[in-house]
């Protein structure tokens, strides 16, 4: 393969491109997974096309696949690429160009397509690549990145480049703190709008003055802030992880749940805590949908009893008020005794627990398990003004907080609750935060 060096000699010889230093950083990178956090003006449209055009013709036969969150947004850099391919006679003599049913180029036998990531990359699935250039990264879902783009990779051991205004810390953040802590697969680079030397710095400046500050960080200096809707903030749910890998015993174990209910679109959750001393860990989780009510009332007896679980608070919105009474049916049913209630949801009632529980991850009074599907949950919880004025908290359009909410039942169980259950004399629960499932 020729090399990132070799290939800049090509874009100034073919393209007569000269690039700033640090668009010259980024193109002689050469590692598996490549993480831009740019600016805007940085020049990160020109230096993708140039980056995918001149790989296009040093890698005679490679496909390379351009993505974005909209089709504008992967056709900018797409017409970039076009525009350098097509203005040079030795290239344009080599390239043909299609535009159905998407825009794809044809260079020295490679092939550069551009696709939309769509919310569940559903027009991604089945393609491999040598290369995927994800623009605008931050915005495309995490699930589309790891799921299914990252796949399409594998058969040719290919690369992952990924360029983006920061937002929020969902995969983009995760993959750029991995370039960040050393692992060699991965390269981070951070480049804010003054690094590029052909952007005004009157104009940045006075952009200052315009947009709040959290904009400008986030826009001009490339700087990865949470959402500022997030209930949860990320150093907290880090914390709160970390703290779950510790290995721990209970002499006493005080174990309570909570249990959200769901059927089709949602998912009905339990989880369990020992709640004997701080911080609060959680043991066991299980999350399941499309099961018929009772199908639901056995499994969630069955974790309940397994577990040992003394105290119980449900959700007892709606449906939730006969499961109550049909889970203290079959728990009685077999022998278990424990306590359970219920809880009907109002927005004061729900803003209530959620708050106990930001209140106790912020004071790492609770411990997580390292769980992709809780974490993100957590991540993508919101506050959200209402049009009557009213703030309320849920997940963000497009996820679920069905974990979230059971994790708040429990909180506060075992917040309320009398006090720790007394189990046979000399019993212990051994819990490593790998046993959680």
């Amino acid at each position: 393969m020729v090399s990132a060096d070799a290939r800049l000699g090509m874009a100034r010889l073919f393209f007569g491109w000269r690039p700033h230093p640090t668009q010259k950083q980024w193109m002689v990178d050469d590692a598996r997974v490549k993480v831009a956090a740019c600016g805007r003006r940085w020049g990160k449209t020109e230096a993708a096309a140039v980056d995918a055009a001149t790989f296009a013709l040093a890698c005679p036969g490679s496909a390379q696949m351009i993505v974005a969150p909209t089709c504008d947004q992967s056709r900018l850099i797409f017409d970039t690429v076009e525009r350098l391919v097509m203005g040079r006679a030795v290239t344009r003599r080599v390239s043909k160009v299609t535009r159905t049913p998407f825009p794809r180029l044809r260079i020295n036998r490679s092939e550069i397509t551009a696709r939309t990531a769509d919310d569940d990359g559903r027009n991604l699935r089945g393609h491999s690549a040598d290369r995927v250039i994800v623009d605008e990264a931050a915005y495309v879902r995490d699930a589309v990145v790891e799921e299914v783009i990252s796949p399409m990779l594998a058969d040719r051991n290919g690369q992952l480049v990924m360029i983006s205004t920061p937002w929020g810390k969902n995969h983009f953040y995760r993959a750029f703190a991995r370039g960040n802590g050393g692992d060699g697969r991965y390269s981070a680079h951070r480049f804010p709008s003054r690094t590029n030397p052909f952007v005004s710095g009157e104009y940045i400046e006075f952009q200052r003055g315009v947009i709040t500050p959290r904009q400008f960080s986030v826009e001009y200096e490339a700087e990865f802030l949470d959402d500022q809707a997030s209930v949860f903030p990320w150093e907290t749910i880090e914390r709160a992880v970390g703290l779950g890998r510790e290995t721990y015993v209970s002499d006493e174990p005080w174990l309570v749940a909570g249990v959200d209910w769901a059927r089709y679109s949602d998912y009905t959750t339990v989880i369990v805590l020992d709640a004997s001393e701080t911080p609060h860990r959680v043991v066991a989780m299980d999350r399941f949908h499309k099961l018929s009510w009772e199908a639901q009332v056995e499994r969630v007896a069955s974790i309940l009893i397994g577990c040992g679980v003394s105290e119980v608070l449900t959700d007892q919105t709606s449906i939730g008020d006969p499961l109550l009474e049909q889970l203290r049916r079959c728990v009685w049913e077999k022998g278990a005794g424990m306590a359970i209630e219920g809880m009907a949801f109002t927005n004061a009632s729900k803003r209530e627990i959620i708050d106990n529980l930001v209140v106790r991850l912020s004071a790492g009074e609770t411990a997580i398990p390292d769980d992709e599907q809780l974490v993100r949950e957590l991540q993508y919880f919101e506050y959200e003004l209402t049009t009557s004025g009213n703030v309320r908290m849920n997940a963000r359009s497009g996820y679920t907080d069905d974990l979230v909410v059971a994790l708040a039942l429990a909180e506060w169980q075992g917040k309320s609750a009398g006090g720790p259950a007394r189990f046979l004399a000399g019993s212990k629960l051994r819990v490593a935060s790998q046993s959680v499932s």
